[in-house]
């Protein structure tokens, strides 16, 4: 940007006699101000375009970590696992246009210790719901019986996590 406005300079003073005249000032302030304008006007359009994308895009693919939470997006879903539970998600992760998302999927919770042999915990439907903004996510985890888990976990895009498994 700067280049181009420096550039522009250049042009208009070697077009210029020795001395600058008025209306020779007047056209590079003009110049100036037009190049200004179009260039606000190209930021704006490219961050509306941008934002367009995200919001209709999935949630990239990847890990998402956060204090006791630990989601590795993949095309289609997710699995989740937190410190005594583990999950997936059965769909894509698609925001909406305010980066909002509701996906449903399974929870499983996971107890201290050894588990007994034919004795396998049981995944319960759950809807993993929650925000998207950025490089930042909310994640709430809601039970069929209206239950959910207390806190909002929040994951940052690239972080492995902090996991105090249970195991």
């Amino acid at each position: 940007m700067f280049a181009a406005a420096n550039c522009l300079t250049l042009l208009l003073c070697a077009g210029a006699r020795a001395a600058p005249s008025h209306a020779s000032v007047a056209r590079f302030r003009d110049a100036t101000r037009a190049f200004a304008s179009q260039s606000r006007t190209a930021r704006r359009v490219r961050k509306k375009r941008m934002n367009n994308r995200t919001n209709k895009a999935s949630v990239g693919v990847g890990v998402w970590g956060g204090a006791h939470v630990r989601m590795n997006v993949r095309d289609g879903g997710a699995d989740v696992e937190f410190d005594c539970a583990h999950g997936s998600l059965g769909g894509p992760l698609l925001p909406d246009a305010e980066g909002r998302f509701d996906v449903e999927g399974t929870y499983v919770g996971e107890g201290h210790g050894p588990i007994r042999i034919g004795r396998e915990p049981s995944a319960r439907p759950a809807r993993y719901t929650g925000r998207v903004e950025g490089r930042t996510m909310t994640l709430r985890v809601k039970f069929a019986d209206g239950s959910q888990e207390p806190d909002a976990f929040t994951l940052t895009r690239g972080s492995e996590g902090r996991l105090w498994k249970c195991r």
